[in-house]
């Protein structure tokens, strides 16, 4: 601790120290003989504690507490006045400056010295709180950038396991894509056949009217029917636009495909929550695990009308294709007669819609049950799933849509998942 005694007097600067040092406390102890001279110390060096006569030349006590609080001084030591003189008048005007005590001259020893060590006590705890309240903000920052970390770990997390579903996917994409590719490079063989008949047809035609001008309308006309005939137009003319039409649903079809399957890959902005209805989100994940889903199970669908959600459409397509996809695993680790079966309906209730997905699987161990929504927990063989699929589908229905899932299951009967996700909620 460090004190200064701003006094004009010398005798009462060294009563002063005399009884400081006498009492042994632990300070260094400064002096000064004007205001002018403890302004200047003040500013230059860390003083804690002032003990700041009234009545000086130059400049008074109290104008030395003005002076510091005009220059708006961040660390202002605690000041205690030293006064001969009782004007209750001055003695405010000093505490509305700073100023947190007063000892009366001439000192009385214990007086002086209790009022010295209650401020000594003071500056000790303030400088405490200080510290903690900057440990504090330390440890507060800390745990934002922790935070923010943690964050950014999740968002790559999530992003891995869309990435792992989109590999495991992306077979059956491409199956999906080529069926209707097949069928419009077939048709478009044919057409090119076609524009090739027709095509020789109507040059032959020009070519006979141009290099023979006698040709009678009787033989012109049966030697067209006869090339018409041969070229068999008839058949053209009529399959060409159901060829096209056909073309054109298959092109629908592959632009469809791979829409869902862009909307489903994109890195989807966190923070974009829009009104979707449950009904079209269902239509594209249909798409996206179709092929995952037709050779094992048949998909029975109820969909009630159902007010639109307000969701991260993303996030709640990527959970579907979670759940769907889990849902065919345990469909095949399941002897079934025949496909497996999916059933999927919804529930409006008045503040949320329940999304029940159901499978005729293998169904969750009753040991599993309390683990399935853990991150990294697994019951597939190794090297065979991420133990992200669930934990993540938790994280977004509860912690990013505020809603609510559980699941019902029995060991060898299968598993409903029950999601509940809110029409409206609100974001932070």
């Amino acid at each position: 601790m460090r004190i200064l005694i701003v006094e004009d007097s010398r005798i009462n600067q060294y009563i002063a120290r005399d009884t400081l040092l006498k009492f042994l406390l632990d300070c260094e102890i400064e002096f000064a003989m004007d205001g002018e001279e403890a302004l200047e110390m003040i500013y230059t060096q860390p003083i804690d504690l002032v003990l700041l006569d009234i009545i000086m030349p130059k400049l008074t006590g109290l104008q030395v507490l003005e002076q510091l609080n005009k220059a708006s001084y961040k660390h202002l030591p605690k000041v205690i006045m030293l006064t001969t003189i009782s004007d209750a008048k001055i003695l405010k005007a000093c505490f509305d400056q700073g100023a947190t005590d007063y000892i009366k001259k001439p000192f009385e020893e214990m007086d002086f010295i209790s009022r010295i060590n209650s401020a000594l006590r003071e500056i000790k705890n303030e400088q405490a709180l200080k510290r903690n309240a900057e440990l504090l903000e330390t440890q507060n920052i800390k745990l934002i950038e922790a935070n923010e970390s943690l964050k950014l770990a999740q968002y790559h997390l999530v992003q891995k396991e869309k990435l792992v579903a989109i590999g495991e996917l992306a077979a059956g994409i491409a199956h999906e894509i080529n069926n209707p590719l097949a069928f419009v490079t077939s048709n478009f063989t044919n057409v090119r056949q076609y524009v090739s008949t027709l095509k020789t047809f109507l040059e032959q035609l020009y070519a006979t009217l141009e290099s023979d001008e006698s040709v009678l309308n009787q033989d012109l006309k049966v030697s067209l029917l006869e090339s018409w005939e041969r070229n068999d137009l008839a058949f053209i003319l009529d399959d060409f636009p159901e060829l096209i039409i056909d073309s054109q649903k298959g092109l629908d079809r592959v632009a469809k495909i791979v829409s869902s399957m862009r909307n489903f890959a994109r890195l989807s902005d966190d923070e974009y929550f829009e009104y979707v209805y449950i009904a079209d989100l269902f239509e594209e994940v249909f798409i996206v695990v179709n092929n995952e889903v037709k050779y094992s199970a048949n998909i029975i669908t109820d969909f009630p009308e159902c007010p639109p959600i307000y969701c991260n459409k993303g996030q709640i397509e990527q959970i579907l294709v979670n759940l769907l996809v889990n849902a065919v695993h345990a469909i095949k680790n399941q002897i079934h007669d025949g496909m497996g079966t999916i059933r999927i309906h919804t529930i409006p209730h008045e503040d949320a819609c329940e999304i029940i997905i159901c499978d005729n699987g293998t169904g969750i161990k009753e040991a599993h049950l309390s683990k399935i929504f853990d991150p990294f927990f697994t019951t597939k063989p190794e090297g065979q799933g991420t133990g992200l699929g669930l934990s993540i589908t938790h994280n977004i229905v509860v912690d990013k849509h505020h809603g609510r899932i559980h699941v019902d299951s029995q060991w060898g009967n299968g598993a409903c998942f029950h999601i509940f996700l809110p029409y409206k909620i609100d974001i932070e």
